[in-house]
């Protein structure tokens, strides 16, 4: 039977097409509510407590002490890896790809808290690296747990789940609904997107945010202010920050590789003890340099120093180095976090870099855009860049241009990402 309302016919709860409307709602819509709820829920926990913590009661110690966590860092991450992770290999970053790229695949919940331990141990003893991979792993955990209880719903819906929280996770550290709700589907590959399951990440990805924002509150890396003059200098300086970000996203990617191979070849414990020194020296250098521990956590803390005043161009490129070799101190020693933030981070450099050197003070557009084209760029991910500009600036014409420095940061980019677990395109994933 039909119901009628508005003098529209409605179909019928218990005919077969009211049914899939019923499990539309429920796969779609409920079920990634709750997912992004409770994954906003423990990100926000997490965030909180080592970022919002362990770090602000690091950097208050006195003289030099701050940096002497960085020493052990990465050997105490060697040491949860092995004892109670158990397991090196897929890195925690890559995880979640392998499992979306194998239709049988699953998530370890036996490594879980290992691997979410390892970052928190990296981060909180000071290293350049975030809790993105872990948020994002512990998100699609919880969507599996989902799936597994609801066992009479088709593979699919429950992959759904898995897909909806990756999204959730990144939607709640990274602060970003819109970055989340791309990332689950565009980040396994580098040129495609499972744009099937949009619906489910968004909403997972938006429920994350929202309690992660009344849990604890957002952390943004920049937030608009002012209006840039939109003329000829503003497009010279966007396409510097497009080309800059592009090529610099390129370099990351090459070293990254490069320092992967080198540590693989040094050993578990050389490479954790020569990055914890690297890290370590880094971190007094940035403090010297900034009066700041910019080299701490995620990149907020460089973040907020860029945003504390006028720094001269030569200032800004020092810091910007010392701050990117520190992430990759932690990618050469085999840090447990992630470097999704990180590669934000950089990008805002090179947009304020650009901002002093032109005189385009009138606005922080620019490190806004180098934040997203060099993320971006980084993991592959150009949608979810463009939705950040769009997001931030919340005005059409800086999402255009912000559209189109993304794009040429792609094509500089060419077929590198920071992410060997990729595919090009789709294929047999579930």
């Amino acid at each position: 039977m039909r119901g009628r309302v508005g003098g529209q016919s409605q179909p019928d709860p218990g005919t077969p097409a009211g049914r899939g409307i019923v499990r539309g709602i429920l796969v779609q819509l409920v079920v990634p509510a709750v997912i992004g709820t409770g994954t906003g829920a423990c990100v926000a926990g997490a965030s909180w407590l080592v970022e919002g913590q362990a770090l602000r009661e690091l950097a208050l110690l006195p003289g030099a002490l701050p940096a002497l966590p960085s020493l052990v860092a990465l050997l105490a991450t060697l040491l949860i890896v092995r004892f109670v992770t158990r397991v090196d290999r897929p890195a925690t970053a890559e995880v979640y790809i392998e499992v979306f790229h194998h239709r049988e695949g699953r998530i370890a919940l036996r490594e879980l808290p290992g691997r979410v331990l390892a970052a928190a141990a990296t981060v909180s003893g000071g290293g350049s690296q975030g809790l993105e991979s872990p948020s994002a792993l512990l998100g699609a955990a919880l969507g599996q747990v989902f799936g597994d209880r609801l066992p009479r719903l088709g593979a699919y819906e429950r992959r759904t789940w898995t897909v909806a929280g990756a999204s959730a996770g990144i939607a709640a550290v990274f602060s970003s609904p819109a970055v989340g709700a791309m990332y689950s589907i565009e980040v396994p590959f580098r040129r495609d997107a499972d744009l099937r399951r949009l619906v489910p990440a968004a909403v997972a990805a938006g429920a994350a945010y929202l309690t992660r924002a009344a849990l604890v509150g957002p952390s943004h890396l920049v937030v608009l202010s002012g209006v840039p003059r939109l003329d000829a200098g503003f497009a010279l300086a966007c396409a510097l920050v497009a080309v800059g970000c592009g090529g610099g996203a390129w370099l990351f990617a090459r070293a990254t590789d490069l320092l992967r191979g080198l540590g693989h070849s040094a050993g578990a414990v050389p490479r954790a003890a020569i990055g914890g020194a690297a890290l370590a020296a880094l971190a007094v250098l940035g403090h010297a340099l900034a009066g700041r521990w910019i080299t701490f956590g995620p990149g907020y803390v460089a973040a907020d120093w860029l945003a504390s005043g006028e720094h001269a161009p030569g200032l800004l490129a020092a810091t910007l180095l010392v701050r990117t070799a520190g992430t990759l101190a932690c990618v050469f020693g085999a840090g447990g976090g992630g470097v999704f933030t990180s590669l934000a981070v950089t990008g805002v450099f090179v947009g304020e870099i650009v901002t002093r050197a032109l005189g385009r003070g009138e606005s922080n557009f620019l490190p806004l855009l180098g934040g997203a084209c060099f993320l971006a760029a980084g993991y592959r991910i150009p949608l979810a860049g463009m939705l950040l500009v769009a997001e931030a600036s919340g005005n059409l014409t800086l999402t255009v241009i912000g559209m189109l420095a993304i794009g040429t940061g792609q094509v500089l980019m060419g077929e590198d990402s920071v992410s060997d677990a990729k595919r090009d395109t789709r294929g047999a994933e579930g």
